[in-house]
């Protein structure tokens, strides 16, 4: 493939990424309009570099300065586009950030600092009692299959005298 075809190709799959998520954006959430940006170039700068990785050794050094280019030109509008993303979505939904903040902030401060090592503690050794159990079981089986494997053997061992 030429380089222009590949370039093409890339422009063509940011392009119909984008019109998936606009369809998709229409016809079930407005969310995937918001994050329609920040998903297509950031996909463009996905496949760019790997158009750049694939062509590598292929191309000349115009074409690959031209991909670098271009590359850093996609990562830039997509740093851009995902500050303006996270800022829409902050002033959107910004109460209801601002309500799981709180909730956060006063189910931190009902635990207690001083009962915290015993709580860990009480939870550790519930784990190793728990894996002590298990390991026990796994002996037994083990046990169980090598019983098990020698009557096996004792059988094909019969079976051949």
């Amino acid at each position: 493939m030429s380089y222009a075809h590949l370039l093409l190709v890339c422009l063509l799959m940011i392009g119909s990424i984008a019109l998936v998520m606009y369809y998709l954006g229409t016809k079930i959430s407005y969310n995937y309009i918001l994050y329609n940006g920040s998903v297509s170039i950031g996909s463009g700068v996905v496949f760019f570099v790997f158009k750049i990785l694939l062509t590598m050794g292929k191309v000349g050094p115009i074409e690959q300065v031209l991909d670098v280019v271009i590359t850093l030109l996609l990562l830039t509008v997509w740093l851009v586009i995902l500050i303006e993303t996270f800022t829409v979505e902050v002033m959107e939904n910004g109460r209801e950030i601002k309500a799981s903040i709180i909730s956060m902030v006063k189910w931190i401060k009902m635990v207690e600092i001083k009962t915290l090592p015993q709580q860990i503690i009480q939870k550790i050794n519930i784990i190793s009692v728990k894996t002590k159990n298990y390991m026990v079981k796994n002996k037994l089986t083990i046990k169980i299959q090598k019983l098990i494997g020698e009557q096996i053997k004792q059988r094909e061992l019969n079976k051949r005298v």
